[in-house]
């Protein structure tokens, strides 16, 4: 089994969904589709890390993996018990750092704030000690009681549908042994949260990311739970999971999507409207409900700097054009350059590499708001911050032509939240030539002003 790992264009990726995954009964057991899931498994599959194939036991007959989960719940360690309340925030733990150098939750601490202490509870998706809350949810071991009806009922379905996709011939064995991980990783998620959830006062729970929550879905299905997400980025024409084609549209009335999903502003909404996943009184405008430092809105000094935002997992192209810049640094050597990494960077040693040709990166401990404020030059492929940047006094430039991820970066011209610029042109000679346009989208359109009432009655339906 090759070990090589060949990341695909979205683009590439939804034509093959479409043509593989157009048969819904492909991916439907009795009660429910599980298109998200073998979405999943089938890009790992294409894109070839293999490492997500994983040991499970669908391929044993029904009533022995019912016989095998009573055994393993007699040995099983009890968790301590934990309560929660009404409105369950579940935080990913992404942070920013204040003037006065105080940690705030990103995506959950304004719309958490909404709801009194004594009716909300703050769970953390990772430990992360700068950020308090209630539990951390990899702090809770996943050793699983005697499972109830609901449990072995959801069992029956993944098993079924399991047992279909070994014996269909719609799929090759590696794809079989992907899809069968797919769903093993599904049904371990619903019991984690179903028996987190369970017997617990929730009525709602907030998350940013449908997509590989299918068993947190799931489990607040079950047991009646509102399930709301917060937009946390960027949503793309191309997304593999947002924008569904008429091709899915019997297919995801009955998978696992939330109950509703809160955006930044109309722009927001009237994409996700071209798919068939939300209907229109499920998308709701919450405005601008990120946290962001109490400083004069949009007030700017740009200084002559030029800001690359580098995307997660994408050190590879950056790293490469940052050394293509070399000779337009010697030309404008009054100009700043300055790399922020993206949050979830794991190779941050190989950006601190570039200090010495003369970048200055900024991981986390400088807000992008005060970074945009002093930047003339935004440069990035396709990243959320060029969105964040309207409404500054910024030129933001979308590198075109450049790996795989091209079909993005041509919707931000297409969008116009960004101008083109390619890989060999000089970024101060084009931000000379395009200063001064208004080309680009307003900021009221992408980030519209925060609706509280909005956000809180997308999270408590009975306000």
């Amino acid at each position: 089994m090759s070990s090589e790992i060949h990341i695909q264009p979205y683009e590439v990726l939804n034509r093959f969904f479409e043509d593989k995954l157009a048969d819904e009964s492909l991916y439907r057991s009795a009660s429910y589709s599980f298109l998200k899931v073998f979405q999943h498994a089938l890009t790992y599959e294409q894109a070839g890390t293999h490492n997500r194939i994983i040991r499970n036991y669908l391929h044993w007959p029904l009533a022995a993996q019912r016989a095998f989960l009573q055994v393993k719940s007699v040995f099983r360690k009890k968790n301590n018990p934990i309560t929660l309340r009404e409105f369950v925030f579940i935080d990913p733990a992404r942070l920013v750092c204040d003037a006065s150098q105080r940690w705030h939750s990103i995506y959950m601490e304004r719309a958490a704030s909404l709801f009194e202490e004594n009716h909300k509870s703050l769970i953390n998706r990772k430990k992360e000690p700068r950020l308090s809350c209630q539990v951390s949810l990899d702090a809770i071991p996943r050793s699983f009681g005697t499972p109830d009806a609901a449990e072995l009922r959801m069992l029956s379905e993944v098993d079924s549908l399991a047992k279909k996709t070994l014996k269909s011939q719609a799929w090759n064995d590696l794809q079989k042994k992907h899809i069968l991980s797919a769903l093993h990783v599904f049904f371990d998620d619903f019991r984690f949260y179903y028996g987190l959830f369970r017997n617990q006062p929730v009525r709602s729970v907030v998350f940013i990311s449908h997509y590989h929550n299918e068993g947190l879905i799931a489990a607040l299905k079950t047991l009646g739970i509102r399930s709301v997400e917060l937009q946390h980025g960027l949503i793309s024409k191309n997304d593999l999971y947002y924008r569904y084609s008429e091709t899915f549209r019997t297919a995801v009335k009955n998978a696992f999507f939330p109950d509703c999903i809160c955006v930044y502003g109309s722009y927001w909404k009237q994409l996700l409207s071209a798919g068939c996943e939300f209907s229109n009184d499920t998308i709701i405008v919450a405005g601008d409900y990120q946290w962001h430092d109490e400083l004069p809105a949009f007030t700017s000094n740009p200084q002559k700097t030029i800001l690359i935002c580098a995307q997660k997992n994408m050190d590879d192209e950056y790293i490469a054009y940052a050394h293509r810049l070399r000779p337009f640094m010697e030309l404008h050597q009054d100009w700043k350059w300055i790399i922020k990494m993206h949050p979830l960077e794991k190779k941050k040693s190989r950006y601190r590499e570039l200090e010495k040709i003369g970048f200055e990166i900024i991981d986390q401990e400088k807000p992008l708001d005060l970074l945009l404020r002093e930047t003339s030059i935004q440069i990035s492929i396709y990243s959320t911050t060029f969105f964040d940047a309207l409404g500054y006094d910024i030129t933001n430039f979308s590198l075109q032509q450049y790996g795989i991820y091209k079909d993005y970066a041509a919707h931000m011209i297409e969008e116009r939240v960004a101008y083109a610029l390619l890989i060999d042109e000089d970024p101060v000679a084009k931000h000379l030539q395009v200063k001064g346009q208004s080309a680009l989208r307003s900021r009221h359109e992408v980030y519209g002003s925060l609706d509280e009432d909005a956000l809180r009655r997308a999270i408590d339906v009975s306000n």
